[in-house]
């Protein structure tokens, strides 16, 4: 179990080990975009009273907001996409938000953080309030094929 306050969550999306999930390129249109998804480290919150960790992101020139979850249908985590901030008229954003919920969910249930041959993967989720602060514990599965190399930056 690993406990994560809203830095720490923020910390660990954007680590240069954790990259996003890959995306399928949107249909070209008229004008230039970031068809990248990153994650950004500021301004993630939880709530605890809705079992809740909300984070921010920028795809297709917009800045969207993830709401993970621990989900009830079978998946260790739900993580829903709406677009937040968004300037562009010329995008379909509802079919990408369903792309990104999709995408995002399966990335983040499927996760294998690497550590220099260890390797943590995501197993379930549970928000508490106990603490100074509320914080994510998150249960990771861990496989070590080598300890890491001393001197490691993590």
């Amino acid at each position: 179990m690993v406990a994560l306050n809203s830095i720490d969550f923020g910390n660990f999306i954007t680590h240069p080990l954790m990259r996003p999930p890959g995306l399928p390129e949107i249909e070209p249109d008229s004008g230039a975009y970031s068809s990248k998804l990153e994650f950004l480290k500021d301004g993630v919150s939880m709530d605890p009273a809705s079992g809740t960790v909300t984070f921010f992101g920028t795809y297709v020139d917009a800045k969207w907001k993830f709401t993970l979850q621990r989900a009830s249908n079978g998946q260790r985590a739900l993580i829903t996409a709406t677009p937040f901030q968004t300037s562009r008229s010329d995008v379909d954003f509802e079919k990408i938000a369903l792309g990104l919920t999709e995408v995002t969910s399966k990335f983040f249930n499927e996760m294998v953080f690497e550590l220099d041959g260890t390797f943590l993967s995501f197993g379930d989720m549970m928000m508490t309030n106990k603490g100074k602060e509320p914080s994510v514990m998150l249960a990771l599965s861990i496989l070590v094929r080598k300890f890491p190399s001393p001197g490691l930056e993590f």
